[in-house]
């Protein structure tokens, strides 16, 4: 395998890895997640499938349960103590589910890249480019939705909201699936033109010999005498 197949399939690792991380945010990890909300001692954290709050600043830790979808809007005022409603925002917290389809299609990327040859690569560069796009869209929406959020929180409440590990770890795995692309597709054309040169300087291609360079044998096993330009005949 190339040494520029392997880095390809490096960097589709390495994207995978942060989807997976940020998909497994609150209330999997309450660690990690796309929005924290501070009001003293009481923290709120946001993640694709649910929440996470510590309620009382005393580790008693409450998290919602594993869902599609949540009321984002009414449950940062849980910690602010503000009432913002967006009956919209609810349903955009549903597209959240593009963080794992972007970190399956990223997987399934890099075991393609790892594990094929020539049009395997391009496949691969194929999968990771619409890997690229849904991870970009899911970027999107993380910015915008928690963005509103973050906006409502600090300019209406003395709690503070910022965004956090998760929506960073997407930023990073989106900028990387878009280089992983080109690098498995540009380097899966430069190891198929490697392979037509060695071809050539080892005079073999499919399975016969290129070149007049010295005497070669008949399909009847007799000797057959190289071919002279004219110029290499002799006048005599």
């Amino acid at each position: 395998m190339a040494a520029g197949i392997k880095c390809g399939s490096f960097f589709l690792f390495a994207a995978f890895a942060l989807l997976l991380v940020s998909t497994l945010s609150a209330p999997v990890f309450r660690q990690i997640s796309f929005l924290d909300i501070r009001n003293g001692s009481q923290k709120l954290a946001f993640g694709v499938f649910g929440y996470c709050t510590n309620v009382n600043g005393n580790g008693n830790h409450g998290c919602s349960s594993r869902q599609l979808g949540y009321d984002i809007a009414s449950v940062s005022g849980e910690v602010s103590s503000f009432t913002y409603v967006n009956d919209k925002l609810e349903h955009v917290t549903k597209a959240l589910i593009l963080h794992p389809i972007a970190t399956g299609l990223t997987f399934i990327s890099f075991i393609i890249a790892l594990f094929s040859d020539r049009l395997g690569f391009i496949f691969a560069a194929l999968i990771a480019f619409l890997a690229f796009l849904v991870s970009l869209a899911a970027m999107v929406i993380d910015f915008v939705m928690f963005g509103i959020i973050r906006h409502e929180i600090n300019d209406n409440t003395t709690a503070s909201a910022s965004f956090d590990n998760a929506i960073w770890l997407t930023l990073a795995a989106t900028i990387i699936l878009f280089f992983s692309t080109f690098v498995v597709c540009f380097e899966t054309c430069t190891n198929r033109r490697n392979s037509r040169n060695r071809d050539r300087e080892t005079g073999y291609a499919s399975g016969g010999y290129i070149g007049n360079q010295g005497p070669m044998m008949g399909q009847t096993g007799g000797y057959v005498a190289p071919k002279r330009h004219f110029w290499q005949r002799n006048r005599y």
